[in-house]
């Protein structure tokens, strides 16, 4: 299995425990809530109690607390305000699962119009004995701060709200107009009254890829970071969403091991380096002499051509073919790799796509690690990655071209020449350069030491890469600066020098201990990097301050923290005027760093995540390869980011005359190619199959389970994805249904039957239509209109199955035949459509998802963009604007 190594990597560091053993202007005692597995080790004990206190050592008043876990007989004080400790223990109790609930009101009965109404129309079916669908609504009671009892009022009221309930012909729709508006006004009311106190947005902490950014900005390195930290949960689709964050000892501890890796790596680049700042090319030029080793026999290494001074990989089906040992890296880091190659009998496509992994390349070591690919022609192009790679990996650089004749190992074994005389395609590799980047180290150096100076070492450990150290003719007053200007940085907002007074010390401590300014400098910035106000967004319910609103904005549109200009708008109290905050979010947005962060969107939005959670069954789907598979993203955030950058409608979600393809994919879709190499836009047919992204095979790949696809799953992702209709989980008691892989009964059939039953009918009146439409696309998003069947050991992989029948109708009578119908009728909801959109970067970008009373809001910024023709760009200006960003 490949998988990326930049991000696969991990570095076991232990916590060094290099702090002081205890400050007592700043110590604290462990809060009762936290694991006591925290606690147990003396160094973690003290370093958290630093963290936490810290966090809060920044106002007057005084407050004692006697700690008998941690000092016995004594009293530990810290300055701390009343609010800043509700802000920390509200934080600390979120952080270990304990949550305070709200005030609660009298459970109240609802009233006499509720109640009749309900009593009429919906209690025969949901009152306390008959519970269908488990909703009992005769002891259903408004007290609404209760969590449940809300979203089972909120669930009645959309459902009779959109006709759904009670049955058609039980009810006029005049009369339930009267019980929609008043408990609308309840609800709503309800919902205000939460935001008002609580804010719409819990205590919301980075990410685990905005953490690598930010701590990899700060320190000018690029190093990955992100699987120090336990994989993130998911709320409404996103890993932003505050209420799936979790904080735990183990948690707290990893991000300890990743501040230590990460400045352990920067300060290490920057005492290794030249103190002018000139870098010198850790490089090394293979050449075909060096990449190969065997002219006679290729054992799973490229077979030299001396002639033509070069070395060829063959397409083939051997494990680990195409490895090259001379490659093999001396040291762990991030390398740029610089290719010279060009195609080898080449076939009638014009080019021979291949892949370019790193790994141990034995079968001790299986994992292999995806770098890129090469579109390799007749013509030597140079091709360029960059890749983390670790020590000792090697690269293999292989054709993966499925749509190409493959050789077995033992064919690939022969003698130099056969192999091509077969006409055979392979890639001639002429020279690779293999470079380790290490960095500016004129902003490494900015970033960690200012304007002090480096002075070499007058004796230099042989084992040891450190030439310079940091000196100082103040000291004192440096070590301030820096500790000032990091935390500043860090904690994206300016600060006081009460709030920077227990870092500082904490740092002057340990330098007056080692006499060392790096040992203080590295003290002072692990504890900003692990503290509250680096892992947590400083928001306080109600209108957020300019600083917060940078922050929010940067992280929304980059996916990192402020730059200066936002910083200094935000300082100087401008942001939050409109015409302002309207130029940053289009300075953001034509920003190339904004890709990334339109990536991050796209990949959770769609669920692209899930790509590698399914292999596509060898036997079905032969054709499916490396190449192809790597592909599918690039055409979804290509396309998405078209959107956003030409402010194209949102209907472009459902179909379009374009969309983005390399040769690869264009032959999976069979499109015709236009020519070229890479991605690039490419028009579509009047009558194409494609157009939009539900027709894209990212998508339809993720919907699928590698073996057979289901309407069931596709229909739910149309619904909550692409069309903001939330679908309840099925009922327990209700068994999955799983399509027959042998072909004998039709998806259709077995659903035509599930259906029947009461509990499953309402829903899958709304599932049903969008992913039967979607079923004339096969697991790895092909066409067809035959299902495909293994084959019973007729020398064929696969056979045709049973015919696709896409057609459907919803329940508002709008009938179609096959996905061109559906796109017909979605592309008249265009308003539905954007409301969805606007709802997904509102839910992505403030860490919630709209609730009840930002309904209203949600709409206003709909109709605000109508005369744009919703477009996606103007969607974001419109949620950039609303109170739901501008306000926890």
């Amino acid at each position: 299995m490949l998988n990326s190594e930049s991000s696969k990597n991990t570095f076991p560091l232990e916590v060094d425990g290099s702090c002081p053993a205890d400050l007592p202007a700043i110590s604290l005692p462990p809060p009762p809530h936290l694991p006591t597995t925290l606690l147990e080790a003396p160094t973690q004990r003290s370093w958290w109690r630093f963290v936490l206190g810290v966090s809060t050592n920044v106002a007057r008043p005084r407050l004692s607390i006697r700690s008998p876990s941690l000092h016995p007989m004594k009293t530990n004080s810290f300055p701390l305000s009343l609010p800043r400790l509700l802000f920390v223990f509200a934080l600390l109790l979120a952080a270990s699962g304990w949550f305070i609930d709200l005030p609660r009101v009298s459970a109240e009965q609802p009233s006499e119009q509720i109640t009749e109404f309900l009593e009429l129309n919906c209690t025969a079916c949901h009152d306390s004995s008959t519970q269908e669908g488990n909703l009992d609504l005769e002891s259903l009671t408004l007290e609404l701060a209760d969590p449940d009892n809300f979203h089972l009022w909120e669930r009645v009221f959309d459902r009779i709200g959109a006709g759904e309930m009670p049955p058609e012909e039980d009810l006029d729709p005049s009369e339930s107009k009267p019980f929609l508006l008043e408990l609308h006004g309840i609800l709503e009311l309800s919902d205000q009254q939460r935001i008002a106190t609580e804010g719409r947005v819990p205590a919301r902490r980075l990410t685990r890829t905005q953490y690598e950014r930010n701590v990899c900005d700060l320190l000018a390195i690029d190093v990955p970071l992100r699987d120090f930290l336990p994989a993130e949960s998911l709320a409404d689709g996103f890993d932003t969403v505050s209420s799936s964050q979790q904080v735990s000892d183990h948690s707290l501890a990893a991000y300890l091991n990743a501040a230590d890796f990460a400045l352990q790596t920067a300060f290490d680049r920057l005492l290794a380096a030249d103190p002018s700042g000139h870098q010198s090319l850790n490089q090394i030029h293979l050449d075909w002499t060096k990449l190969r080793r065997n002219e006679k026999r290729t054992n799973r290494e490229p077979e030299g051509r001396p002639e033509h001074q070069d070395i060829v990989s063959w397409s083939s089906s051997q494990n680990f073919y195409g490895r090259m040992p001379a490659t093999s890296v001396p040291a762990t880091g991030r390398y740029k790799i610089r290719v010279k190659a060009h195609s080898v009998n080449t076939p009638e496509m014009g080019r021979v796509w291949c892949s370019v992994n790193s790994g141990v390349c034995s079968g001790k070591a299986s994992t292999m690690y995806w770098i890129g690919s090469i579109e390799a022609t007749d013509e030597p192009q140079v091709h360029e990655f960059e890749a983390w790679i670790r020590e000792g990996h090697m690269l293999q650089i292989v054709p993966n071209d499925h749509g190409i004749r493959r050789l077995a190992a033992k064919a690939v074994e022969s003698k130099p020449g056969v192999v091509e005389e077969m006409g055979v395609a392979g890639i001639a590799i002429q020279w690779i350069d293999l470079e380790r980047l290490e960095g500016d180290r004129e902003e490494i150096r900015h970033a960690l030491i200012g304007d002090m100076e480096l002075q070499p070492l007058a004796a230099t450990n042989k084992h040891s890469t450190q030439r310079f150290k940091i000196v100082s003719a103040n000291p004192k007053r440096d070590l301030k600066e820096r500790i000032q200007a990091f935390a500043e940085k860090a904690f994206r907002q300016e600060l006081t020098a009460q709030e920077l007074q227990p870092y500082f010390e904490f740092s002057e401590a340990k330098r007056q201990v080692n006499h060392s300014m790096q040992d203080a400098l590295r003290a002072g910035y692990r504890a900003i990097l692990c503290s509250s106000r680096f892992l947590y967004f400083d928001e306080t319910p109600g209108r957020l301050s300019d600083a917060a609103v940078a922050n929010r904005l940067s992280h929304f549109l980059w996916g990192r923290a402020p730059d200066i200009e936002l910083r200094q708008l935000a300082e100087s109290g401008q942001l939050r005027n409109p015409d302002v905050l309207r130029a940053q979010t289009e300075r953001l947005l034509n920003d190339t760093r904004s890709q990334v962060a339109i990536n991050d969107f796209t990949d959770q939005w769609l669920q692209l995540y899930e790509l590698e959670s399914t292999t596509p069954d060898g036997q079905l789907y032969p054709e499916y390869d490396l190449v192809l598979h790597h592909s599918l993203p690039d055409e979804t955030q290509a396309f998405v980011g078209e959107l956003i950058r030409r402010d194209l409608p949102v209907t472009h979600v459902i179909d379009s005359d374009f969309t983005f393809l390399n040769q690869r994919l264009a032959r999976h879709y069979k499109i015709d190619w236009p020519g070229g190499t890479g991605l690039k836009r490419v028009s579509l047919a009047s009558d194409s199959r494609r157009g939009g992204i539900i027709s894209q095979a990212s998508v339809l790949k993720v919907t699928a389970n590698g073996t057979t696809t289901s309407p069931i799953i596709r229909g739910v992702w149309m619904l909550e994805r692409i069309m903001g209709e939330h679908v309840p989980p099925p009922p327990a008691n209700v068994p999955a249904v799983e399509p027959d892989i042998r072909g004998a009964i039709s998806i259709r059939d077995q659903l035509d039957k599930h259906r029947n039953l009461e509990m499953c009918a309402s829903c899958h009146v709304k599932i049903d239509p969008p992913g039967f439409a979607l079923e004339s696309y096969d697991v790895i998003g092909g066409w067809r209109d035959r299902y495909r069947a293994a084959a019973p050991n007729n020398g064929k992989r696969w056979v045709p199955g049973l015919p696709i029948d896409p057609s459907h109708e919803f329940t508002t009578g709008e009938a179609f035949e096959d996905v061109t119908g559906l796109k017909s009728i979605l592309l008249n909801r265009p308003a539905q459509l954007a409301k969805n959109m606007a709802s997904q970067f509102v839910t992505y970008a403030t860490g919630a998802a709209p609730t009840f009373a930002d309904r209203d809001e949600l709409q206003s910024i709909v109709q605000a963009t109508k005369p744009n023709h919703y477009g996606v760009r103007s969607l974001i200006h419109e949620v950039v604007q609303s109170p739901l960003f501008l306000r926890k």
